[in-house]
């Protein structure tokens, strides 16, 4: 029954898709200014839609190391990269990472980690103006046909409501555009990254608010979606509202859910589900998680290369990346 539904909603979605694309490509201004998104869908600079699949790398905390593991990830045919990055490193190191990741033809998204868990309004919008200050913008306006922000991860902790992280991203998307930031925008959902209601209550509202109308949502799954049953419901209400959605991270259950996060999360589900309805996936994450997380290491610490079982499932498992992955249009 959910495979018909979703085969008939998805037929009258691409069909959508496709006249919108093809609008897309007949607009150079369009073209030019990166990512977009439309009918729920993720688009890429050349309007075509562009499904994520990839996985979070820790530039941030293991420079050299995360660098050089970008060839060994671009072989596992990952199309997309998080790339971990806190404020107080330099724009210019940033950039080479960039270059890096357009030279293996994956899209980099890039997040601020300053802000995890955190509720402060204004700490969140001090992470919009690390993104608008001139070095940085300079480079965004740069490599705007495959950049994407996102502009902090996981801010707000299970106290924060709907209502609250929708006021306090209306001042940081308003920022950005001002600063003439025009690709689109990743925004995690609050509650450690895991409450995707606000999305589905003030997500359109966001959307509306954008003068792009180019915001692309992001949900972490771990403890709080140990339930299959939700994980199928919730992602489908999204899809069906046609707000723009990617899992951005996810785990597995780890030691029958004894772990840090009480993780018991179907993994396997999340990514047939993802396939199912056209939305993308970044797993966390390559490797260098502290020795609570280090079950989330897609490889082994020691060598940066080799596949750990997290590792193999994400990249070898039916609807994992080896077999679901497209390289976007740009790099063609």
């Amino acid at each position: 029954m959910m495979k018909l539904s979703v085969s008939i909603w998805m037929g009258v979605s691409m069909l959508t898709i496709a006249l919108l694309c093809g609008c897309a490509s007949e607009n150079k201004s369009i073209r030019s200014h990166g990512f977009t998104t439309a009918a729920g869908r993720l688009l890429d600079a050349n309007g075509q839609p562009f499904i994520i699949r990839g996985v979070n790398v820790p530039h941030a905390w293991f420079e050299e190391p995360s660098y050089e593991a970008l060839s060994t990830i671009a072989a596992h045919d990952v199309n997309c990269v998080r790339i971990v990055w806190e404020t107080s490193l330099p724009p210019a190191k940033l950039e080479r990472i960039i270059q890096r990741c357009g030279d293996l033809k994956m899209i980099p998204i890039l997040e601020l980690h300053d802000a995890t868990g955190d509720t402060s309004a204004m700490k969140l919008l001090s992470l919009a103006r690390y993104f608008t200050s001139a070095d940085m913008m300079q480079m965004l306006k740069k490599y705007k046909r495959y950049v994407m922000v996102n502009i902090a991860n996981e801010w707000g902790d299970h106290s924060v409501t709907g209502a609250v992280w929708s006021e306090a991203y209306r001042p940081c998307i308003s920022f950005l555009r001002e600063a003439g930031y025009t690709s689109t925008i990743v925004i995690d959902a609050p509650g450690w990254g895991q409450n995707i209601q606000p999305i589905i209550d003030y997500g359109q509202q966001l959307v509306e608010l954008d003068p792009q109308h180019n915001l692309l949502f992001s949900i972490h799954m771990y403890g709080s979606w140990n339930d299959e049953q939700v994980i199928e419901q919730k992602l489908k209400e999204v899809s069906a509202a046609e707000l723009p959605l990617i899992v951005g991270e996810f785990g597995y259950c780890f030691n029958n859910g004894d772990n840090n996060l009480g993780c018991m999360v179907n993994h396997r589900q999340i990514m047939q589900c993802c396939e199912d309805l056209g939305m993308g996936y970044l797993a966390w994450s390559w490797t260098g998680n502290n020795a609570e997380n280090k079950w989330l290491d897609l490889v082994e610490y020691t060598d940066w290369e080799t596949l750990t079982w997290w590792g193999k499932e994400v990249f070898d498992s039916p609807h994992g990346i080896r077999s679901t992955a497209q390289q976007a249009s740009v790099f063609k």
